[in-house]
């Protein structure tokens, strides 16, 4: 131990640092996503219950959205990441264990401000990192933690009607927390200060004076992302009880999803030569919502009576909606900081708080139409809202 104390972080460490951080991050939060079936059923809620309880996670991210950007100024990150670790895996625990709907109510909350803590974290010092050093690492960083949550999708997918829902998160959250906390500890040395980055104080200020709604972006940004949100929630269920998937396989889905948009996000930037951001983003996303939309019907309809076949199409669907909705996102939030005369912090937060309630309001509105009607139907919702994104693309110019 007084050896490593001694021993220089050098910059190639804090990279390897980061990136297990921000492996692991998505390898913990999202380990519980595929098996949400059995979570669901734990609680005994409907649908739309289940979906309007699940949601409630925007409540905590926007409270962090609000504070913890000030908080990391005040008390530096290393704390921040401490805690945020601590409360993730332990309200992982909970979230995976309990059967009362009000205790998971709570913790879901704690559990959302949590997430919003560490990614606010993580990213300002990624971005730190960056500028020390002059080596664009971010997309890189986001790719780690896209690796995690395909890793932990195939873990999840080999564990049901295998290991305990309760056995498999206890472990993997106790080994990724040690990791973590290790992984921070050595990253110390290195770690935003309080008082250090005067940036992030200016957007805890400015979220509440000057706040501005750049309608373009902002609904064209939930237009383009909501489908993966939506599939975080539904992709499982949606194929346990819609497609009649019972095993482990109907976590293949979303896994697929996954792996495609990893892959758009990491291949785009082969295309921009050739065309405009503008003029991609129009045809991903009519590509994106037209897939998800037919593979939903023809599942539903033509193919309903054919189980192998219905799933197949629902695999090919999800992959091609993953590939045009990947690079979406991205896009619209470098259109944000672009067409803003903020910091680009503040333009984080303005976008984010926005982002959050809409996605806050559209999550129930899922929740509700499937309840009322079907998961099938409800699940409609987000491929629509793909295939709105032309009409806000126009706020992509210039980028």
């Amino acid at each position: 131990m007084p050896y490593f104390k001694m021993s220089a972080l050098t910059a190639k460490n804090e990279l390897i640092y980061l990136r297990i951080l921000f492996f692991t991050f998505g390898l913990g939060i999202m380990s519980w996503v595929p098996r949400f079936p059995e979570v669901k059923d734990a609680l005994n809620l409907t649908n739309g219950g289940f979906g309007s309880l699940i949601s409630t996670g925007s409540l905590g991210s926007l409270i962090s959205l609000l504070t913890v950007g000030h908080v990391v100024h005040r008390i530096g990150v290393k704390r921040v990441l401490h805690a945020a670790s601590f409360f993730l895996m332990a309200t992982l625990i909970i979230l995976t264990t309990v059967d009362s709907p009000l205790v998971f109510f709570f913790a879901n909350i704690i559990f959302g401000a949590a997430i919003s803590a560490f990614h606010i974290s993580i990213n300002a010092q990624g971005f730190n990192y960056q500028d020390r050093i002059g080596k664009f690492i971010i997309t890189q960083m986001s790719g780690m933690w896209g690796a995690g949550a395909l890793i932990t999708a195939f873990i999840s997918g080999f564990l049901v009607d295998r290991v305990s829902l309760q056995i498999h998160i206890g472990f993997l959250t106790v080994i990724i927390f040690l990791v973590q906390t290790i992984v921070i500890s050595a990253l110390a040395p290195e770690l935003l200060k309080a008082n250090q980055d005067a940036d992030i104080e200016y957007k805890f200020k400015e979220l509440f004076a000057g706040f501005s709604f750049d309608r373009l972006i902002s609904l064209g940004l939930i237009s383009a992302i909501f489908l993966e949100f939506a599939l975080s929630d539904w992709a499982t269920i949606y194929t346990k009880e819609e497609i009649g998937i019972k095993s482990g396989f109907n976590t293949l889905p979303f896994i697929l999803f996954t792996m495609w948009m990893i892959f758009g996000r990491f291949t785009v930037h082969y295309l921009l030569p050739r065309f405009t951001l503008e003029r991609l983003a129009v045809h991903a996303s009519l590509l994106a919502g037209t897939s998800f939309l037919v593979s939903i019907f023809l599942a539903r309809t033509l193919f309903a009576s054919n189980q192998d076949i219905a799933f197949l199409v629902i695999c090919i669907g999800f992959s091609l909606a993953g590939l045009g909705s990947s690079f979406l996102g991205p896009t619209f939030m470098t259109a944000a900081n672009a067409r803003s005369q903020h910091p680009a912090s503040v333009v984080i937060g303005h976008v984010g708080v926005a982002n959050i309630i809409l996605a806050f309001i559209l999550k129930w509105v899922v929740a509700w139409t499937a309840q009322a009607t079907s998961l099938s139907i409800g699940l409609l919702i987000p491929g629509i809202l793909l295939l709105t994104v032309p009409f806000f693309a126009k706020a992509l110019k210039g980028v």
